[in-house]
């Protein structure tokens, strides 16, 4: 179900592999689920999307529910006590998102998620959440493997980003987020790689230069 909201933006997603598609691969991916009860899975289901700039939630409010980026670009942040955003994650298609701490504590999250693109999502409220892990006896195990898959990956990426040096640092984010520097602020992408922005415009200008000095050789 797309919300009437967002109805005119998700004709943008017309022709593509659809969220339930994307969605049904993922969770092949760590066990899937049975053809019958993948419908009552679909029963369930809600779209919806975020325009670019629009909060799925904001810092010191509860996050109650998890989502599932069919396409597009969430990025998370908080603000130091200097009111800098300081951005601690991106998130692009085929990736859960949940505060986890919020969503089961109940305790206002510490972080802000916001659309940095036109973004589609599938959303598990509260109230279906309960249904499916009343009715899919799969689901808890499902979503289990879903944290751990997510958590993996996450830290992998950190250890692999932080233990290289700035250039080097930059070039593997841009192996893991080819478009990202496209779609955001170069301030973001500073912050996320944990160095100044002089530091990143200096290295964007070596790169082109190498570039530039490769091609005139060529």
């Amino acid at each position: 179900m797309i919300s009437q909201k967002h109805q005119a933006a998700a004709t943008l997603y017309l022709g593509v592999k659809t969220v339930e598609q994307r969605l049904r691969a993922y969770l092949e991916s760590v066990g899937g689920l049975p053809a019958d009860t993948w419908q009552i899975l679909t029963g369930y289901l809600e779209v919806d999307v975020y325009k670019r700039g629009e909060p799925l939630w904001k810092a010191g409010e509860r996050s109650d529910k998890i989502y599932f980026i069919g396409s597009g670009l969430v990025r998370l942040f908080f603000f130091d006590e200097k009111g800098q955003e300081v951005t601690v994650h991106f998130l692009t298609h085929d990736k859960f998102l949940a505060d986890v701490d919020s969503l089961h504590s109940g305790t206002p999250s510490s972080v802000s998620a916001v659309a940095e693109e036109v973004t589609e999502v599938a959303v598990f409220k509260p109230s279906v959440l309960k249904k499916l892990e009343a009715e899919i006896y799969e689901w808890p195990s499902l979503l289990r493997k879903v944290s751990e898959k997510s958590l993996f990956e996450k830290v992998k990426m950190r250890n692999e980003l932080f233990q290289c040096e700035a250039k080097e640092r930059y070039l593997l984010f841009l192996n893991y987020f080819p478009n990202v520097t496209n779609q955001v602020k170069a301030a973001h992408v500073a912050s996320f790689l944990s160095m100044s922005q002089y530091t990143l415009s200096h290295i964007k200008k070596e790169l082109v230069q190498t570039d530039f000095l490769r091609n005139r050789k060529n």
